[in-house]
Formats: C-alpha cells, sequence, structure tokens
C-alpha cells in the first residue's frame, strides 16, 4: 500500500497500469484508496485528456471523495465510475461541490451507501446540470431522495436513471411516474424496491411520466392491456440489474 510521501513514483504506474491506449480512459479500479493515498491524488495525479475515469471498489469512503472532488483528476471527465466504495451522502456532498464536473453525462455509484440527503444533493447541484445517465442502484435513497430527483430543476438532460433497491415506496415512485421535471428522462429503473407485487398500480403505468418512457423496469405488474405493448416496455427483471 503507497504511504504518504515526497515519492509519487506508484503514481505514475497506477497511470501506466490504467490507462488505455486512446489515453481517455483511466481505470484504477480495485485498489486501496486510504486517506493518505487520496491526498496524495488530489496533489499529484493530474491526468490532461481522459474523458472515463474508473474507481470501483477502492474503499475511497467519504473522507476520500473530499479530498480528490475538486482535484485535477477530475477535471474535464464525462464518465466517472464509483461503484461499492462505501460512500454516503456526505460523500456526495463534496462530489457536488466539485468544481470539476461540468462535462460529467455519466455517473455511475451503484452499491454504496447513499441516502436522502445524497439524492438531495445531486438534485440541486448545478455542476451535473449536463448529466445523461445516473446509476444510484443498491443504495438507501428511499422516498424522500427519489422526490427529490423527481422535482430536480438541475437534472433536466437525463436520460437514463437506475434506482433499483433504494428502499423507494408507493410515494417515491408515483412522484417519480408522474414529474413534469426530468424532461429528458426515457429510461427509468426501479426494480428491488418496496413494491408489492400484487398490489393495485395501475396509476403507476399511466402516470404522465411513464407514458413518455421508452424503458420502464419495476417489480409492480402492468394492468393488463388489450394491446401488448411489444413486450419491452414494462419487463420484469427478478436479477440483480448491473450497472449502467
Amino acid at each position: 500500500m503507497p504511504q504518504r510521501s515526497d515519492d509519487l513514483n506508484w503514481i505514475r504506474r497506477w497511470i501506466k497500469k490504467g490507462l488505455s491506449k486512446d489515453k481517455k480512459t483511466l481505470d484504477i479500479s480495485n485498489r486501496r484508496i486510504t486517506l493518505n493515498v487520496a491526498m496524495d491524488l488530489a496533489e499529484g495525479m493530474a491526468v490532461p485528456g481522459i474523458v472515463n475515469l474508473h474507481m470501483n471498489n477502492c474503499w475511497l469512503k467519504d473522507t476520500g471523495m473530499e479530498e480528490i472532488a475538486d482535484s485535477d483528476l477530475f477535471e474535464g471527465l464525462e464518465e466517472l465510475w464509483l461503484h461499492e466504495n462505501r460512500l454516503h451522502s456526505e460523500g456526495m456532498e463534496h462530489l457536488c461541490d466539485s468544481s470539476r464536473l461540468g462535462k460529467l453525462k455519466k455517473l455511475v455509484l451503484y452499491g454504496n451507501r447513499i441516502g436522502p440527503e445524497g439524492a438531495e444533493a445531486m438534485a440541486n447541484a448545478e455542476i451535473l446540470q449536463n448529466l445523461e445517465a445516473l446509476d444510484l442502484s443498491f443504495n438507501s435513497i428511499g422516498d424522500a431522495g427519489a422526490i427529490a430527483l423527481a422535482e430536480s430543476e438541475v437534472l433536466d438532460k437525463l436520460k437514463v436513471l437506475h434506482l433499483d433497491a433504494n428502499g423507494i415506496g408507493y410515494e417515491g415512485l408515483m412522484a417519480l411516474a408522474e414529474t413534469k421535471r426530468l424532461r429528458s428522462l426515457r429510461e427509468l429503473n426501479v426494480t428491488h424496491n418496496r413494491i408489492d407485487p400484487v398490489g393495485d398500480y395501475q396509476n403507476l403505468f399511466t402516470a404522465r411520466k411513464v407514458k413518455t418512457l421508452r424503458v420502464f423496469r419495476s417489480d409492480a405488474v402492468p394492468p393488463e392491456e388489450e394491446e401488448p405493448r411489444n413486450g419491452k416496455r414494462f419487463p420484469r427483471r427478478p436479477s440483480r440489474p448491473p450497472p449502467a
């Protein structure tokens, strides 16, 4: 494990191993990023030209995010993958305070520990106004977080939203289904939430936003239709979904 020191050759080794041939993608996933390592990364790791950064399963935690969120490492990114990093809502607040993410189009936060406050921070973060895909699957944003996202005045370019397994109930689902915001949304995934598979969710499938979607995945059973909608619009997914 690298320790904080004046010798940052290990950073160059990480870059050499993780940088794609076209020098647009850097993957430093599955490395243990302690607070000291995060501080070194923030001060000594700038990779001009990368647009995709993968930092999955790095044990980053909120303190590490605080160090790197406004560093050169995040400058100019279009995709940022941070799944399974033990991030909580505080970490999301640090991320949303970054001044480096104005070009970000895809943000993957699958499998962290983000609560409603983290979702609210993202819903109000002007730096995320160009975001087109957001994966918050397997977190804990609940109804409050879902409502905040549904009412966001920032995320109007969002096209794909994954909220599987977030403890969202009927109130949060209906807020998403009936929102007048999220104007570009075309795909919504809300499987593995607090849905009664045999409950009355007819209003969910006839709601304003759902009717405009190309893909809507939930565990609720859609009402029978005289003319099935090609079998693709309301597929059920019993297995754990992959990241966006």
